[in-house]
């Protein structure tokens, strides 16, 4: 790849008599296509194309997060960077021809085979970070290579670009918030999920566990499941009424002397469900290797009854891996849907599967970038869940007897919300979210009774409506905000009108309502909003993309945040009022919390834990009369 000392003299002579920029060209072409100048590479365009990127890539995040402008950024800062130095290596570099076609193939090369052998977990992260800094290296090589030979300034550049995605053969993420910031760990480290699949089959092995992490069903035990659930359970998404409020719910608060106290703490495969929390046992869901898994566990110890599996794996690269929806109890049933698509009517005491409906099978519908996450509704003798199909089945109902299809209803193509129950204007009715914006459907026949439009286009939505009466507020991420939507009606004409749209731009985090008052998140920041004027009442506390419970009883907020920590607060819509904060679980926590039975729930996709929110005198109390908890 040396130049000859001949060209090296052609070189000096072209910068002595200095020659225009087309001349150098001609130079560079040369009669047959490959001689060309040794003038080395023009740099300055390449920088300021690098330059260039990164600001499109850092300002919009910065100004405006998570919203449509920063994910835009995001995609097409990389690409826009890529062709552009490309076109500038072809065309502008001054090397000879048959080396710019070499190094640009030699590049893309590099590239797309870095791509295959990566971690699947670093793929995205590779688009929208690794890109940008393989080819800041790139440059920077160009760079340092002035100072030495010009035929192998080149080489210098391309080292640097492959070595930075050859290292990246080496690492895969260990965590990923919603805001993109990560933490990378040595390949070879085994994840969660496969330190939790190495006990189970340790266990199997001695004869210890009561696991089945085959495709059968193992049962221990009698169950004491009820009919019906009672008030202290929490059998279905968000609580009976789907809106995050407890009632009746009463709990030590002065966490300082006397904190929840820890029951029991377990590993559990990764998922983003919540708990669905009847009598005795609790229910989620959870991954383990190529199984999906529906399992129940005991409340008072957390030890495993019964896991129901089958082969699916759903896996989003910046979105995790596992089921999305929660388990929903009825009359000894349970109602599942997998992160596939896969509906399933279960025993609740056995997890013997009573039916299946698979909607991409059945219904045709594609796989959501984010998987299904539709936790599924019990009305009367229907299971309705969202599909995502569109014009067509974008919501369904089942017979909860034999899985047949009821109804269908068009509506939007993506959502990550559950259907919900409400009751306006004295007529019950299932609101669905999607990226169309808010329906209302009749729930018995599927008929629209009436449609919020509020598109979003390809974005998706994720929280559910919070329905006071004949309004509904329905909060939006990516800079959109919360609306607020009047409902009214005339006979059998239903009307909705658009009152305001304020901030308070939730991305996946549900918010509550309380005496007048929305208590929820704007980005990672939790704030209060007047629920009649959409007022900011105030932002404060950096809790991440979090959840909340409202205790309604106690006035206070139950706020679970994104890394895990638990905090008390009050609802004081004059300023965020603290009473507690400890720490729970590890990682980034999506999951939703429960409380049932006077008991919390926590969970993320590594692990699981209980807490007696009567504190430690009550466990102490237990422990001295021989309760096995």
């Amino acid at each position: 790849m040396e130049s000859s000392e001949a060209e090296i003299a052609g070189g000096s002579a072209s910068t002595a008599d200095h020659v225009t920029g087309s001349q150098l060209s001609d130079n560079v072409q040369g009669t047959d296509g490959q001689a060309g100048s040794t003038e080395g590479i023009l740099l300055w365009p390449a920088i300021a194309i690098v330059a260039s990127m990164w600001l499109i890539l850092i300002v919009p995040g910065m100004i405006a997060p998570l919203t449509k402008l920063h994910f835009t950024s995001m995609q097409s800062a990389p690409a826009l960077g890529a062709i552009l130095l490309s076109v500038w290596w072809f065309r502008k570099s001054l090397l000879p021809k048959r080396k710019r076609v070499v190094g640009l193939v030699a590049l893309y090369s590099v590239f797309v085979i870095i791509m295959f052998a990566i971690h699947p977990s670093l793929r995205i992260l590779m688009l929208i970070k690794g890109l940008p800094a393989a080819m800041t290296l790139l440059v920077v090589g160009f760079v340092i290579g002035q100072w030495v030979q010009v035929s192998k300034q080149a080489w210098f550049g391309v080292a640097a670009f492959a070595g930075l995605l050859v290292g990246a053969l080496f690492v895969r993420v260990g965590t990923i918030d919603a805001a993109f910031d990560y933490t990378l760990v040595p390949r070879w480290k085994p994840t969660a999920e496969q330190e939790l699949l190495q006990s189970l089959k340790n266990d199997l092995a001695s004869g210890d566990s009561t696991e089945n992490v085959a495709d059968s069903v193992q049962s221990t035990g009698t169950p004491r499941l009820p009919d019906q659930p009672g008030s202290s359970d929490w059998a279905e998404f968000r609580g009976p009424r789907r809106d995050g409020i407890l009632d009746d719910v009463v709990f030590e608060t002065d966490w300082s002397e006397n904190p929840p106290a820890e029951l029991w703490r377990r590993p559990v495969g990764p998922a983003w469900s919540s708990f669905c929390v009847v009598g005795p046992w609790f229910f989620t869901q959870e991954q383990r290797g190529k199984e999906e898994i529906v399992s129940a566990y005991r409340v008072d110890d957390g030890s495993s009854v019964w896991s129901q599996s089958h082969q699916s794996r759903f896996e989003a690269s910046m979105g995790g891996v596992g089921p999305r929806a929660t388990p929903t109890y009825h009359q000894q049933r349970l109602y599942v849907m997998g992160g596939s698509g896969l509906i399933q009517c279960l025993d609740a005491a056995t997890g013997d599967c009573v039916w299946k409906y698979d909607l991409m099978e059945e219904l045709d519908v594609p796989l959501p970038s984010w998987g299904f996450a539709s936790s599924p509704l019990i009305f009367q003798n229907l299971v309705i869940a969202f599909a995502g199909g569109g014009d067509q089945h974008a919501t369904v109902a089942l017979d909860k007897t034999n899985g047949a299809l009821v109804w269908s209803a068009a509506g939007g193509n993506h959502g990550y919300s559950s259907p919900q129950l409400s009751t306006i204007h004295e007529t019950e009715q299932v609101l669905i979210s999607s990226n169309r914006g808010l329906q209302s459907l009749e729930p018995h026949s599927g008929k629209e009774l009436w449609n919020h439009e509020w598109d979003i286009d390809v974005m998706a939505r994720v929280t559910q409506p919070t329905v006071v009466g004949n309004t509904a507020y329905l909060g939006t991420g990516y800079g959109n905000g919360t609306r607020r939507i009047d409902i009214t009606r005339n006979g059998d004409d239903w009307q909705t009108e658009e009152i305001w749209t304020k901030p308070m731009k939730p991305y996946f985090n549900d918010c509550v309502y309380h005496q007048g008052f929305l208590y929820g998140f704007d980005g990672p920041i939790f704030m209060c909003l007047d629920a009649k004027s959409g007022k900011k009442a105030w932002k404060r506390g950096r809790y991440g993309h979090g959840q909340v419970l409202l205790v309604q009883a106690m006035e206070m907020l139950l706020i679970l945040t994104e890394k895990g920590k638990l905090v008390l607060a009050k609802t004081n819509p004059k300023k965020l009022e603290e009473i507690a904060t400890i720490p729970s679980v590890e990682g980034i926590t999506w999951n939703h919390p429960v409380v049932a039975g006077g008991k919390l729930f926590v969970r993320n996709a590594n692990e699981m834990v209980a807490y007696d929110l009567n504190g430690k005198a009550n466990a102490a109390s237990a422990e001295s009369d021989g309760t096995d908890r």
